[in-house]
């Protein structure tokens, strides 16, 4: 491995690791996407990671993770952090607590949709109107900061949007209308995925891009 080039871990899905490929890629980076992937039905062994989890180094094993040159980093929100301020998408120093919260918010966001993804089929039916409309009341919220911004941080993209980003399309694979209420979020999400530099991304049929939302334990993939 050489100092330039990141080796990105995780699982054989979009989940937690799609908005920093996203990143390396709208980056051009070098970067190698290394895949574990969970066992099928009904023992969904998860021994391909677990066997060498606590032998890589790692402060605080984990998948997603990376190793670039002597750095080692575990869990979504730093990795996309410390990607950002290597391939110049940190947003600006005015908005970098207020795009730290919107991390955040992302991240309590996804706890909902997390939930309701990997619980029973029953439990699915269930609670996902419930879940729906949580999640409308925190989309509300986010659009209400979106505002007629272009992106998270205001004019130019930023790490926290491809966080964002991402969230919202998932949304729309469990929900289609989610968004319609939301006409600044449809905008925005359509703004990024017109982005150039995610187009190869966006259209290679082999790319993550394509791979299941959730790993094969969860109900809704």
């Amino acid at each position: 491995m050489t100092d330039n080039k990141v080796i990105l871990g995780y699982w054989k899905i979009r989940g937690l690791a799609e908005p920093l490929r996203l990143l390396l890629k709208y980056a051009g980076a070098d970067f190698e996407d290394v895949i574990y992937e969970c066992g099928d039905a009904p023992t969904f062994d998860k021994s391909c990671w677990f066997d060498k989890k606590f032998n890589m180094g790692f402060d605080f094993p984990n998948l997603p993770y990376i190793e670039h040159g002597g750095v080692k980093l575990t869990q979504t929100v730093p990795i996309l952090h410390y990607l950002a301020s290597k391939y110049g998408l940190l947003p600006p120093e005015s908005q970098k607590f207020q795009c730290e919260m919107v991390d955040s918010f992302v991240v309590d966001m996804t706890k909902v949709f997390s939930m309701l993804c990997y619980a029973s089929e029953e439990s699915f039916k269930e609670h996902k109107g419930a879940a729906i409309t949580k999640l409308k009341e925190m989309l509300a919220q986010l659009s209400k900061y979106l505002g007629s911004k272009d992106y998270i941080a205001g004019s130019t993209i930023c790490c926290t949007d491809f966080f964002a980003f991402e969230f919202l399309d998932k949304l729309t694979r469990l929900e289609p209308s989610i968004l319609d209420e939301f006409s600044n979020l449809k905008s925005y999400v359509q703004r990024v995925k017109d982005e150039p530099n995610l187009q190869a991304h966006f259209t290679d049929p082999k790319s993550t891009w394509f791979y299941p939302l959730n790993n094969k334990i969860a109900y809704f993939k």
